[in-house]
């Protein structure tokens, strides 16, 4: 108790001491610069020439705050924050300083420091990519078979290994078939007696016929597989060919090798396949949400994980008239031309559909875009440093990567100017701004309310 009691003592005289420090200290201040009053021996002009011209305005107070805190430290009197740090007066702006709520004014040359950027708004096609996914494959059209009308063996077989290039009127396989030879004889007859016809009689329409009978027994050879350059053969020759040779029917590479050297092989049989890359198709899948975009023609764009960084064009070549039940996709064709041949079926590709939903719409990037939750808005710049917050509807999205675009519904017109880098920090500070507001008309309205109560 002694102690305490020693202890409050102490603090009194301490806390009485620094009065009287104080009070001489505003004494003597005070009579430094005059009192109030006019300093002896000093004529009454030079202190009348001492003193201000104009007392300085004094302004409204709105609130205190702590910058570092935010608005969480607005307070209508002085104090400390929750750092410690004491209280800021916040004056009411002037006529000039006057600016609508939520409007931001970055100096000019922090503008570049910020990394404050804006892009004009523009008018154009909106451009929609569609993105699907497939499988290349080879086109039905180019699958060639070839497929033996008769049956027979195989004599020399050329084309051995599945995957082999080929080209047209390159040699597969020959064949040994006795009904082929019977029908190289009947040729061979049938020139035989056109030409003694011609020696003998000298009657048109007997040697039309014989014509006719050797034109038949060619056809049949035709019928029969037998290329028109051995059947030349044979009627010059005169002599039947024991091995027919069969040749590749179009350019490309060898699929469903069937036979082997030496082999038997029965007539209707396929000996083997030729496909040509020269095209590929994409069969890939769309959702049911995008096929209202999809249409026959549209440019595609392919990319393929074998060839990063390379693009492959293609156009929309068909869309399926009936639609996967069990996952809700249906399935788009794209023919993509492949004539370096580096393209291979079975590759798997990302695909993105380029389509035109609006032919002319108005256009800003979409990074200018804030969601705030309950809407949309963009920064646009009033005046040099100056940016305004306004509310946008948006429709469609167009483009890819950086230059993703927005369709503007309403909110900006053609030639102003967005904020596209740097508007999270203008957003920070233009909210901060609404804040403000919104306390300073709070404020007004209480006060108002307290007024009209006590008359």
């Amino acid at each position: 108790m002694r102690i305490r009691f020693l202890a409050t003592v102490l603090v009194g005289i301490a806390g009485v001491f620094v009065g009287i420090l104080l009070a001489v200290v505003v004494q003597s201040t005070h009579r430094s610069n005059g009192g109030g009053g006019m300093a002896p021996g000093k004529p009454a002009t030079v202190a009348a020439a001492s003193a201000p011209a104009k007392a300085p305005v004094k302004r409204k107070i709105l609130y205190w705050w702590d910058p570092m805190v935010g608005v969480s430290s607005i307070s209508p009197k002085p104090g400390v924050s929750s750092m410690g740090m004491a209280l800021i007066p916040v004056y009411a702006p002037t006529k000039k300083s006057r600016r609508p709520a939520g409007e931001v004014h970055v100096d000019p040359v922090m503008t570049q420091d910020m990394g404050i950027n804006t892009s004009t708004v523009k008018t154009g096609p909106l451009i929609h990519p569609v993105r699907a996914v497939g499988y290349l494959r080879v086109p039905t059209p180019d699958r060639y078979s070839v497929t033996l009308r008769v049956g027979g063996w195989i004599g020399k077989l050329y084309a051995t290994t599945n995957g082999t290039a080929v080209k047209k009127g390159q040699r597969l396989f020959t064949l040994y078939s006795r009904q082929i030879v019977a029908a190289e004889y009947q040729l061979i007859a049938a020139k035989k007696d056109m030409n003694s016809v011609a020696e003998s009689s000298g009657r048109p329409a007997v040697i039309k016929d014989s014509r006719e009978l050797v034109r038949a027994a060619a056809l049949r050879l035709t019928y029969l597989g037998v290329s028109g350059g051995q059947i030349k053969q044979v009627e010059s020759s005169l002599q039947p060919l024991k091995y027919v040779t069969f040749y590749s029917p179009a350019s490309g590479y060898l699929r469903d090798i069937k036979v082997r050297q030496r082999s038997r092989i029965n007539a209707g049989i396929t000996a083997m396949g030729v496909d040509s890359l020269t095209a590929l198709w994409l069969d890939s899948e769309v959702f049911e949400s995008q096929l209202p975009w999809i249409h026959m023609g549209q440019r595609v764009t392919a990319k393929f994980a074998a060839f990063p960084g390379r693009t492959f064009n293609g156009k929309v070549i068909f869309v399926d008239a009936f639609e996967n039940r069990q996952n809700h996709t249906t399935a788009v064709r794209i023919e993509l031309p492949n004539a370096d041949g580096k393209l291979r079926p079975g590759m798997y590709s990302l695909a993105d559909i380029q389509t035109r939903p609006i032919a002319r719409a108005i256009l800003i990037p979409r990074r200018a875009v804030i969601n705030t939750g309950t809407g949309e808005i963009v920064f646009v710049e009033s005046s040099k440093g100056r940016f305004d917050p306004v509310a946008v509807r948006t429709g469609f999205t167009g483009g890819t990567g950086l230059r993703r675009v927005v369709q503007v519904i309403s909110g900006v017109r053609p030639g102003q100017k967005v904020v596209t880098s740097g508007q999270f920090m203008i957003d920070v500070e233009s909210q901060l701004n609404q804040i403000k507001n919104r306390y300073l008309a709070a404020k007004t309205t209480a006060t108002n309310t307290i007024h009209a109560g006590k008359k």
